[in-house]
């Protein structure tokens, strides 16, 4: 008798790898205060570009208003930094787990020389973003747990082989560092031998 495959709720029923525009999350200063903002626009809804079978999802977030808008509001744009150019100390990386069935970004990160960590963590995905907030204590990772068009992937590999298909291609995390910006860095590994040894 055949073992019954089942199947999550999450799995994603794509068919093909979704794709996303290139443009980072907008992350805006307000210079009276020096509170950080993840722009969302609501003024426009989600579309679909590039028509064919392979669309790009052009997501809302990109239509940020003019630099003169901006400006006259008291915001700023928040420059992104590379981890190269974080705090001393301080390192991210990710790994895709969960394979088809439990699909998830798992985000870790040593402190800065100073002991500090991100105070929130952000992650850009095919269909939109999702953040979450660093508690006191917390232990140096996070998980975003993906569904449907985000949970696309090629095999069922856990932990992700990271092969040249680079199935989470668009997605990028986003770690703000108070104080030093917010390290930008894409998912976009690929192991010529697929995986590591």
């Amino acid at each position: 008798m055949g073992v019954e495959q089942s199947y999550s709720i999450t799995r994603t029923k794509a068919t093909w790898k979704p794709r996303v525009n290139e443009a980072d999350l907008p992350f805006l200063r307000h210079r009276p205060t020096g509170s950080v903002f993840q722009f969302i626009q609501a003024e426009r809804r989600a579309s679909l570009s590039d028509p064919g079978r392979n669309p790009i999802n052009e997501l809302p977030y990109t239509d940020l208003p003019d630099g003169e808008t901006l400006s006259e509001a008291g915001l700023d744009n928040v420059a992104l930094i590379n981890p190269e150019e974080a705090p001393e100390g301080f390192t991210m990386d990710y790994a895709i787990v969960g394979g088809y069935n439990n699909n998830c970004i798992k985000v870790t990160w040593t402190k800065t020389s100073q002991g500090e960590s991100p105070v929130w963590i952000a992650l850009k995905t095919f269909t939109g973003m999702q953040t979450k907030y660093i508690f006191p204590k917390k232990p140096n990772s996070v998980l975003f747990a993906l569904a449907e068009d985000d949970a696309y992937v090629y095999c069922d590999k856990d932990p992700c082989l990271e092969c040249i298909f680079m199935c989470k291609r668009g997605f990028v995390v986003y770690a703000y560092l108070e104080g030093a910006g917010i390290v930008r860095l894409p998912l976009e590994r690929a192991e010529a031998n697929y995986g590591r040894k």
